[in-house]
């Protein structure tokens, strides 16, 4: 529930501290809905290996600004688990492609059904393509300069 007080704290906090405040509701969102099954964080690993076919441990790493090191703690825990299956790469044998197993599908499609539904809830599926665009560009971005500055 919204109050008074809530409608001036969010007027005057900078953008990025709102894109933050979003997150970390999602997460708390995330830990108390039993769908989650303790997969705040790993979740988002899941639902991304599912979709994209040919994801590299580097890859998702790279998706994510993550630590290989914390990228292979994860992957560790939902290989664990059976959700995922890590496939050496046939043209590069220090590499592995990532795969969804049977049941990491079945999971990935429920926790994305979860996000959908948190995202209609607090209107992000309303927005028009071009918020959408700016904001992908806007990351973008901010990814470059971080690389730019290396």
């Amino acid at each position: 529930m919204t109050n008074e007080n809530d409608a001036d704290k969010f007027d005057s906090m900078p953008f990025i501290a709102l894109i933050h405040n979003i997150s970390k509701n999602r997460l708390r969102y995330s830990i108390k809905n039993p769908n989650q099954l303790d997969m705040i964080h790993e979740g988002r690993y899941l639902i991304t290996i599912n979709k994209r076919s040919g994801l590299s441990q580097d890859d998702l790493a790279d998706t994510f600004t993550q630590s290989k090191g914390t990228i292979a703690k994860a992957l560790r825990k939902l290989e664990d688990k059976g959700y995922v299956e890590r496939i050496i790469d046939e043209n590069n044998r220090r590499k592995y492609i990532l795969k969804t197993t049977k049941e990491g599908k079945e999971l990935a499609i429920l926790l994305e059904n979860d996000l959908k539904e948190w995202e209609k809830n607090v209107g992000i599926d309303e927005l028009d393509e071009r918020t959408k665009d700016q904001l992908k560009n806007i990351a973008r971005k901010s990814e470059d300069i971080l690389r730019d500055s290396d």
